[in-house]
C-alpha cells in the first residue's frame, strides 16, 4: 500500500525552494533597478525649516533716490546694495497701467480704461488702479486659467458634469475664499461630482487601477500644493533629491481608502449615436485608509484624505504656503523667488529666503487670501520697476558642489522683465482692443467660456495652452504656425472687422476726427499715444477719406507688433 505523502516533495524542501526563486527574483529585480548612488545628495538629509511664527523685520535701508514703497522692497533693496546693483527707475504710468491689467485682469486696457485711470489723483493713482482690478469679474477669468493648468481643469473630465470643475475654481477665486479652505476641500472630498464639485480635482486624473489613480493623486498634491518633485520617487528613489520610492508610498496610501463608482448614467446623442455618459461619486474606506506624510509630521486626523489635507495645509506644514505665495510672485515678477517654482526644498533655496518667509507669513496671517498677496506685490517698488530685456540675475551652482551652496538660477529683481503674453492674454487682449470681448458671436468668446483642452489648430493651442493631462509647463517658445496666424490667420482677419460695436465706430459716432481717431487706436491696442513719425505714416496711409479696410489694415499691424505681445 502506498503512503499517501509518497511521491510528494517534502514541505520543507518546497519552502526552500520558493525561498531561493524569490531571493533570485528579487535580486534580479534590484539588478534591473537604475543606480542612481553617482546623482543622489552625498550628504543626509536636511528638513525644510517651518515657516517662521514670527516674520522676519524688514532690513532698514537707505538705497539713494530708490525708496522703498512697502516691506518688500526693502528685502529686494537690501540685496540690491549687497550685490552693488542699481535698480532701475520706477515705469511710467502707461507702463503700470498695461503690466497691472495684464497680469490681475488678463486683458490690456481699454482707451476707456486709461481716462478713467488718468483721472485719479497721481499719488494715490496706482493703488486705487490695483483695487479696481482686484475687484473686477477678469480677475477671476484671468487667474482661472492661472490655478486650472496646476489643478488640472478640463471641461469634459469623466464622470464630471461639463465645465463644472471651472466653475468650482471660479467661484472661489470670485469670492476670494481662503486658498487652505478650497485646498483641503478638494483632496478630501467626498460625494457625487454633481453635488461636490470639489470631487472634479480627484476625478481630474482618470487612471483605472486604483494603485495607479492614487499614485498620480500623489503627484499632484505633492507638485502643486508642495512644491516637490516626488513624482521621481514613484518607481524607484529620486536621482537627485533625498526622497526615497518608501517616501512616495506612503503618500500614495492616503488614498488608500478612496474609491469612484458610477452612481447615475445619463444618455446622450454624439453625432447620431445614443451613448451613455456615466456620472462618478467619490466615497471613503476609512478602514483601509493609511498614510505616512512624507516629512514625518503627523495628523490628529488619523490617517486618509482628510489626515492628508490637514497635513497639507496647516500652519507648520513648511511647503504649503512658501509654495502659494511663490507661484503668485513668479507669476507676477517673471521669475519666482524660488525658481523653478516646483523643485522648492533645502537643496534649492530662494534667492530671497527673508522675503519668501515674510510673504508666507503674511499670507497665514491674512487667512490665506490670494488677492491680499497679488495686491501687496503689484503695490511694491520692485514690481513697479521699469522693463529691461537683461535682468541680473544670481549664478547658478553647479549640482555636485557643497549642499549648502547650492542654488538654481535666480533673479536679483534690479528691473522687470520682458515678458510674452500668455495664449489667454493675447486671445482676450485682441478681443478686447477690436470690441470683440464678450459678444453673442460664439467665433470670438473670450478664454473663460472656451472648454480646455482648447482644440488642436485653435488660436489657444498654437500659442501654448497645453492639454492639461500633465503638469508640464507650458513652452514659451515662438513657432512659425504662431506667425503665419498672425499675419494671415482667420481669428485676427475677423476680429479687426469694423462691426457694429467696434471702437472705431463708436469714435466716429461721437464725432473724433480722424486724427483723433488714430490717437485713440494707438492708446487701445498699445496704451500710449503714436509718435510723431507713427502718427504720420497712419494719416499718410489712411488718406482724406479712408475705407474700413484701411483702418483694419492698421490694426493689424498694431497687433503684429512686439510691442502688442510682450507685456513691458
Amino acid at each position: 500500500m502506498q503512503h499517501r505523502s509518497e511521491g510528494r516533495r517534502p514541505f520543507a524542501r518546497t519552502v526552500s525552494t520558493v525561498a531561493a526563486l524569490l531571493a533570485l527574483s528579487l535580486s534580479a529585480w534590484a539588478a534591473a533597478q537604475p543606480d542612481f548612488s553617482y546623482s543622489r545628495p552625498k550628504t543626509p538629509p536636511v528638513a525644510m525649516p517651518p515657516v517662521p511664527t514670527t516674520r522676519p523685520g524688514p532690513p532698514e535701508i537707505r538705497f539713494g533716490v530708490h525708496r522703498p514703497f512697502n516691506p518688500i522692497d526693502r528685502f529686494i533693496l537690501a540685496r540690491l546694495q549687497q550685490a552693488k546693483r542699481v535698480p532701475r527707475p520706477v515705469c511710467d504710468d502707461a507702463d503700470f497701467l498695461r503690466r497691472s491689467s495684464l497680469d490681475l485682469c488678463g486683458v490690456i486696457p481699454t482707451a476707456e480704461d486709461v481716462a478713467e485711470f488718468m483721472k485719479q489723483p497721481s499719488k494715490d493713482r496706482r493703488r486705487h488702479w490695483i483695487d479696481v482690478l482686484l475687484s473686477r469679474q477678469m480677475y477671476a477669468d484671468h487667474w482661472t486659467s492661472f490655478w486650472g493648468d496646476l489643478l488640472g481643469e478640463r471641461a469634459n473630465i469623466r464622470g464630471v458634469p461639463r465645465n463644472a470643475f471651472r466653475r468650482y475654481i471660479h467661484d472661489n477665486l470670485k469670492r476670494n475664499r481662503p486658498f487652505d479652505a478650497w485646498v483641503r476641500e478638494m483632496i478630501a472630498a467626498e460625494g457625487t461630482s454633481e453635488a461636490a464639485p470639489q470631487t472634479a480635482f480627484l476625478l481630474t486624473r482618470e487612471e483605472a487601477d486604483p494603485r495607479k489613480w492614487a499614485n498620480a493623486l500623489t503627484v499632484s498634491v505633492t507638485q502643486v500644493f508642495q512644491g516637490v518633485q516626488l513624482k521621481c520617487a514613484e518607481c524607484h528613489d529620486h536621482p537627485f533629491e533625498w526622497w526615497t520610492q518608501k517616501d512616495f508610498e506612503g503618500m500614495a496610501d492616503f488614498f488608500g481608502g478612496a474609491r469612484r463608482r458610477a452612481y447615475r448614467n445619463e444618455s446622450i446623442t454624439n453625432r447620431g449615436r445614443r451613448i451613455d455618459v456615466p456620472f462618478f461619486e467619490v466615497v471613503e474606506n476609512r478602514r483601509r485608509a493609511r498614510g505616512t506624510f512624507f516629512t514625518g509630521s503627523r495628523s490628529e486626523q488619523g490617517r486618509g484624505r482628510a489626515a492628508l489635507a490637514e497635513l497639507v495645509t496647516r500652519r507648520d506644514n513648511p511647503y504649503f504656503a512658501r509654495v502659494t505665495v511663490n507661484r503668485l510672485w513668479a507669476k507676477m515678477m517673471g521669475t519666482g523667488l524660488v525658481n523653478p517654482a516646483d523643485a522648492i526644498g533645502p537643496r534649492n533655496p530662494a534667492s530671497h529666503p527673508e522675503l519668501l518667509d515674510w510673504l508666507a507669513c503674511e499670507f497665514i496671517e491674512s487667512g490665506y487670501d490670494l488677492k491680499h498677496i497679488l495686491r501687496l506685490v503689484a503695490n511694491s517698488r520692485v514690481y513697479q520697476l521699469s522693463s529691461d530685456e537683461n535682468v541680473a540675475t544670481l549664478d547658478p551652482m553647479r549640482r555636485d558642489e557643497p549642499a549648502d551652496d547650492e542654488r538654481m538660477a535666480g533673479s536679483l529683481f534690479n528691473a522687470m522683465p520682458l515678458r510674452r503674453m500668455t495664449a489667454e492674454q493675447f486671445y482676450d487682449s485682441l478681443l478686447v482692443a477690436t470690441g470683440r470681448y464678450l459678444p453673442d458671436d460664439p467665433r470670438f468668446e473670450p478664454s473663460i467660456s472656451t472648454a480646455y483642452p482648447p482644440r488642436e489648430g485653435s488660436f489657444l493651442r498654437t500659442f501654448g495652452v497645453t492639454d492639461r493631462m500633465t503638469l508640464l509647463p507650458r513652452d514659451p517658445s515662438e513657432t512659425i504656425q504662431q506667425s503665419l496666424m498672425l499675419l494671415n490667420g482667420d481669428l485676427i482677419n475677423a476680429a479687426v472687422k469694423l462691426h457694429e460695436e467696434h471702437p472705431i465706430r463708436r469714435w466716429r459716432a461721437r464725432g473724433h476726427s480722424q486724427a483723433q481717431i488714430v490717437e485713440a487706436l494707438f492708446v487701445q491696442f498699445l496704451t500710449r499715444g503714436p509718435g510723431k513719425s507713427e502718427r504720420a505714416a497712419v494719416m499718410s496711409y489712411l488718406g482724406t477719406n479712408p475705407k474700413d479696410e484701411q483702418w483694419e489694415d492698421v490694426q493689424w499691424a498694431l497687433l503684429n507688433t512686439r510691442e502688442f505681445q510682450f507685456i513691458r
